[in-house]
């Protein structure tokens, strides 16, 4: 009866246990996103000394990991409220397109993924870029970072948890100052683990059969 009521115990905290999700790339380098390369050099969008540096690294190569939203002002090449999905006015690919890894030097560029979620997922991103780069999700500041070197996968991570079931958009400004360019991204999708309903029920089970045991076990 005890080797009953253990194995009763065990199968109704198994079922209680979440059920395994694996991850799905969502964004890859062959991803097409809406492409904006008709930015120029914004430099003066946000002034010297600022997070856009000037061309040919007249401010040096610096080092930068933006701590809060930089809060531009963003010139009429965006569009009416790109971060908002207004891209009137702006000078953005008429549709999703493949994104270069690399573009004019000296010059910013901007591109748009949008994506479906169909459950509540947690949102890892991978990101690598030659020279700067700010990232909003669906026009909420996510992370910014300016370095020297290369871009490579890992450079920067991302993690946005439990982001809602729905369609998103992932909103991203490249910055070079000078020199080569290159960009790297990929970003993973798990959705977020609850218990099964058939578990639940399993589990309700077995614990009301363990009471009753008890119960009948019970002297009177």
């Amino acid at each position: 009866m005890k080797t009953l009521t253990a194995i009763v115990a065990v199968c109704a905290a198994l079922s209680l246990l979440p059920s395994q999700a694996s991850a799905a790339a969502i964004i890859t380098n062959l991803t097409p996103g809406l492409y904006n390369a008709g930015l120029g050099d914004l430099e003066a969008m946000d002034g010297p000394g600022g997070f856009l540096v000037g061309p040919f690294s007249s401010e040096g190569d610096p080092t930068i990991v933006l701590g809060a939203d930089p809060g531009f002002s963003f010139t009429a090449a965006f569009g009416t409220d790109w971060l908002g999905g207004d891209y009137s006015g702006g000078t953005w690919s008429a549709v999703p397109v493949a994104i270069p890894a690399s573009w004019d030097i000296n010059t910013e560029t901007a591109i748009v993924y949008d994506f479906t979620l169909a459950t509540a997922s947690n949102l890892h991103i991978d990101l690598g870029v030659d020279n700067g780069i700010v990232v909003w999700l669906d026009g909420s500041f996510l992370f910014g970072a300016t370095a020297a070197g290369g871009a490579f996968l890992g450079e920067y991570d991302i993690d946005v948890p439990s982001l809602s079931a729905g369609t998103h958009s992932l909103q991203i400004l490249r910055a070079d100052h000078g020199g080569g360019q290159d960009y790297a991204i990929l970003a993973n999708a798990e959705p977020v683990a609850v218990p099964e309903p058939s578990s639940l029920l399993l589990s309700a089970f077995s614990l009301a059969g363990l009471m009753a045991r008890r119960k009948k076990a019970m002297p009177r």
